[in-house]
């Protein structure tokens, strides 16, 4: 009989030892990260300045140009986010309308299609302040800076 208690003992703490090690070789159960999206920009900003071909790349600011852009985020699809967007920029008492839509990225790259015009650069966000930098094309590189409203 004793020999038949001391197989049985055995046999649970055999068990406990396996179910303990099994216990500290599992790790907790990781959750992936959450997905980030890119910034909603959606919003109505006034223009802060403007650097750009069309000014002869001079920077000019209030009062020397005024200008209102309103974007409306429309999607997301993972780190893109697309949108319309309206601009009004008045430069020597001439105003251009701009209307089209935009892309903007978690990387921080920007897209826009507007009047028929293409571009692609970079954007910012800091507060309530975006950058938006035009790279391409080279007719249309400017660096505008807005304040959200």
């Amino acid at each position: 009989m004793l020999q038949s208690t001391k197989r049985g003992l055995g046999s649970f703490v055999l068990g406990a030892l396996v179910l303990t090690a099994a216990a500290c070789n599992s790790e907790d159960p990781v959750e992936p990260p959450a997905e980030e999206n890119p910034d909603d920009l959606s919003g109505s900003y006034t223009l802060v300045s403007i650097n750009a071909v069309a000014t002869g790349g001079a920077t000019l600011i209030p009062p020397l140009v005024n200008g209102s852009m309103t974007l409306s985020q429309d999607s997301v699809s993972g780190t893109m986010a697309t949108g319309t967007m309206t601009i009004s920029i008045t430069v020597s008492g001439q105003t251009q309308e701009i209307d089209g839509t935009y892309e903007n990225n978690l990387d921080g790259t920007w897209s826009q299609d507007s009047n028929n015009v293409q571009a692609t650069g970079t954007y910012t966000l800091a507060a309530d302040t975006l950058t938006v930098v035009v790279t391409e094309p080279a007719t249309a590189v400017s660096t505008t800076v807005w304040s959200e409203n």
